[in-house]
């Protein structure tokens, strides 16, 4: 066994072996991988392997549409049998919803170039003539869905790397794993040890244990899964082609012709977890005891829409673990707080994003990033409040809800095991009828209901219940005053001889030498793209108050850390708990704050995209005036002990005016009335800072900064796309699910990125990507299966001018 190595994968399955095979497609030979038992000896081998395009996130599609692609040639490459079978599927729909949903991702399919189509029951019976189609609404029809033989694709893939100069070693369990001095590791092995580069953490099931041995653990569950293998059926021995696939999401099971017999795979309510103390040391390439009584109504109904199943003896029961992360989507990059160490793992849907993962995985290896923007499977996307309990009821919770309609902010307002993170006025705000989701563990209000009314959201991608409470939320913060709490903002404070140089290092935007003031930057990747975003504020002290997304935190603590000076000329500190944050916006913010101030608000004192120290209701406060919802304001910055005294005093100050809350929705509303852009939504890796129409922000004339380079080869050769903010024509829709397509002539050429109804100018709002040669021609966006014209803007609807921000009444 040899005993050094560029980077070293700890696990056989197919996510590790797929990551193993891409390294070697991107130039890297002296790669190797070590596992524990035989390869797929895990989940892999008994994974059923089906390979749907249907996501209803735009990258997950995209991931499962490389595995798809690359599985279909594999065999041809490698000369290895996948025993990949292209059958077609279809989903049924039993309710409006559901039809939604998929036309929403019909849509999102013309974008990534794949022909999925709207059918209805006439048409599904011709796909499956077996299916009753009683009760449906029609469906959806993916012809290049199928399934494959996992151990097979996997062992394809290992002789392509081995072809290619990697080392594989089976039968080698890791026993120890410590990071050396100069960030390289020590793996020790049953067969020898091993000095890495550069580790990856694939191991399944078994991810934890190699997280342990570093020091950390993983928001990794295991759930049991159970299907069904049929005896032969005289209707399937008596056809020469295989049946499509077929889902129910809303019945929950999915149906497949393997061999002449079926696969019926349900997803039961009450999921069981599997292992939650550890792995078994022994366990391997074993099966857990199945319990058919868990999924017989399911089978039942199965058995009524198809009624041949109904005939068909069950020769096989096969109940496996497979693992699930709190959100259901994998772990795919670097881990946080720690150099030269990635995991590829926590795979529900192992066998068809298997061979995605892998790419994309390398290229975090061998780039630094990969080609999307994939922040909503980076491991950082959780924090340290996603601890095991939290996973496991969270895990149990995604199980129970595999088919769950895809309804924006439905996951977010899920509940199990919320409360993780609150502010300390949340319970002010429940009291005021807050409703809630949770974001990176923080409890935010998302909007306000109606007093005697029930607290919840009605989901929809249509305009829900949420919509008039939300209005009215705008009308009082264009018209009176209004308080938001944004206290999960990202905070550091940066301090020392080095600072400044440091910060503009990366930072495309001039860093402010002045006390007060301050500036929005946005870090780039080495091809331009954006790699994230913060406000800068020079305070009286001479150190930096940064603050920046609240779910990027640990991603961005990460690229901060990584870059800092080693002579020890930058000291960065997170704050982030420490600092509370409330925003008074609304033409009487002024009046309101001058009562619990004596500073001077006035704009010649205290101008627009200024800060200041200063005290408030004797509460010690860093000032910002400016805000994200486009009218006179200030950002009030605290600390965190004092947030319900300065919260009250803020209330009882504002009484007068007709002061009150709102929420992320009507700051979202009221944010796109402006055509601000937001990091997560709209400003991703994937599109420069110059398509992004932020050219603003970037001086190019002064000094060195990443991704500097990239811009200026751009610049001459001309921007290819660019963000807009356009107005729907639409008198009930929105484009608010993202991803809707923009069409000229029936060509996409565009993408919605986020979008909404802005309830102060009264129109349907979007941001969007648009190709930079169809910018002046007539232009639809489709929501929702219809298509809607559009029109670009030059300027924002609301107050284009920004003479309500700059206000001195």
């Amino acid at each position: 066994m040899k005993s050094t190595t560029d980077v070293l994968i700890i696990g056989g399955g197919i996510a590790g072996v797929s990551t193993l095979y891409h390294l070697t497609k991107m130039g890297l030979t002296d790669v190797m991988l070590t596992e524990k038992l035989e390869l797929t000896s895990g989940s892999t081998w008994h994974a059923a392997g089906n390979l749907p395009h249907f996501s209803n996130s735009y990258n997950i599609m995209k991931l499962q549409q490389y595995s798809i692609d690359l599985y279909s040639r594999l065999q041809a490459e490698t000369g290895q049998q996948v025993d990949h079978h292209q059958t077609g599927a279809i989903r049924l729909a039993h309710t409006q919803d559901r039809m939604d949903e998929f036309q929403r991702v019909a849509a999102m399919s013309d974008l990534a170039g794949l022909d999925l189509e709207i059918v209805d029951n006439q048409r599904l019976q011709e796909l499956f003539p077996f299916l009753d189609t009683t009760g449906l609404v029609g469906g959806l029809w993916d012809p290049a869905d199928g399934h494959i033989d996992p151990t097979s694709v996997t062992n394809a893939m290992a002789a392509g790397a081995r072809a290619a100069g990697a080392t594989i070693v089976r039968n080698n369990p890791v026993k120890s794993i410590e990071q050396q001095a100069n960030g390289r590791w020590t793996v020790t092995t049953e067969k020898g040890v091993i000095d890495a580069g550069k580790i990856v953490n694939a191991a399944g099931f078994r991810c934890n244990e190699v997280a342990e041995m570093i020091g950390h653990r993983l928001p990794v569950c295991s759930m049991e899964h159970q299907f069904v293998v049929t005896d032969n059926v005289p209707e399937l021995e008596a056809r020469d082609t295989m049946l499509p696939m077929l889902r129910d999401p809303d019945v929950s099971y999915y149906l497949r012709q393997e061999g002449k017999g079926f696969i019926l795979g349900p997803y039961e309510k009450d999921g069981i977890p599997w292992a939650v103390d550890g792995v078994p040391t022994a366990f391997g390439q074993e099966l857990l005891q199945p319990s058919l009584d868990r999924i017989e109504d399911i089978m039942c109904t199965a058995m009524e829409q198809v009624g041949i199943v109904a005939n068909a003896g069950i020769k096989t029961t096969v109940n496996g673990p497979i693992t699930y992360t709190p959100d259901g989507h994998p772990l795919i990059g670097p881990v946080h707080g720690y150099d030269n160490y990635f995991v590829c793992t926590g795979f529900n849907f192992g066998i068809v994003q298997g061979g995605g993962a892998g790419h994309f995985m390398a290229q975090w290896i061998v780039d630094g990033h990969p080609e999307l923007d994939l922040f909503e499977l980076d491991p950082r996307r959780f924090g340290d409040y996603a601890n095991h309990e939290y996973t496991v009821a969270k895990g149990t919770e995604v199980y129970a809800n595999e088919y769950q309609l895809g309804f924006p902010n439905e996951y977010a307002m899920r509940p199990a095991k919320r409360g993780q993170k609150q502010a300390p006025i949340y319970q002010r705000q429940a009291e005021q009828n807050a409703v809630f989701g949770a974001y990176f563990g923080w409890e935010r209000a998302s909007w306000f209901a109606p007093q005697g009314s029930e607290a919840t959201e009605t989901h929809s991608f249509r305009r829900g219940n949420w919509f008039e409470p939300v209005a009215a939320e705008c009308q009082l913060v264009q018209q009176h005053v209004g308080v938001l709490d944004l206290s999960p903002f990202t905070k550091f404070e940066i301090s020392g001889s080095g600072a400044h140089a440091w910060l503009e290092s990366f930072s495309p935007n001039r860093i402010p030498t002045q006390t007060g003031n301050i500036a929005l930057a946005h870090p780039l990747t080495n091809d331009g793209g954006i790699a994230w975003e913060f406000s800068i504020t020079k305070l009286e002290s001479g150190h930096y108050y940064m603050m920046a997304p609240a779910a990027g935190e640990l991603l961005i603590e990460d690229w901060l850390r990584t870059r800092l000076p080693k002579d020890g000329s930058v000291a960065l500190t997170n704050i982030t708990r420490d600092y509370g944050t409330l925003v008074l916006a609304g033409p009487d913010a002024r009046k309101v704050l001058q009562q619990l101030t004596e500073t001077d608000l006035s704009n010649a004192a205290f101008p627009w995209f200024t800060g200041q120290e200063i005290q408030v209701a004797g509460v010690p406060t860093r000032a910002l005036r400016m805000n994200f919802v486009g009218e006179l304001g200030w950002e009030l910055h605290h600390p965190i002990e004092h947030q319900e005294a300065l919260y009250d005093a803020l209330m009882a100050a504002g009484k007068a005016f007709n002061i009150g809350n709102f929420g992320l929705r009507a700051m979202d509303s009221m944010r796109l009335e402006k055509g601000y852009s937001m990091w997560g939504h709209d400003l991703n890796s994937e599109f420069s800072i110059l398509e992004s129409n932020l050219s603003f922000f970037v001086k190019m004339g002064k000094g060195e900064f990443e991704g500097k380079a990239a811009l200026s080869i751009e610049k001459e050769a001309g921007i290819k796309q660019k963000m807009m903010l356009i107005e729907v024509h639409s008198t009930d829709l929105d484009a608010a699910n993202g991803m809707e397509p923009i069409y000229h002539d029936g060509k996409a050429v565009g993408q919605v990125s986020s979008g909404g109804y802005g309830h102060r100018c009264q129109k349907s709002l979007a941001l969007a990507y648009i190709q930079s040669d169809y910018l002046d021609k007539p232009l639809t966006v489709k929501i929702l299966g219809d298509h809607y014209p559009i029109s670009c803007l030059k300027k924002p609807p609301y107050d284009a001018s920004s003479e309500r921000l700059k206000s001195d009444d």
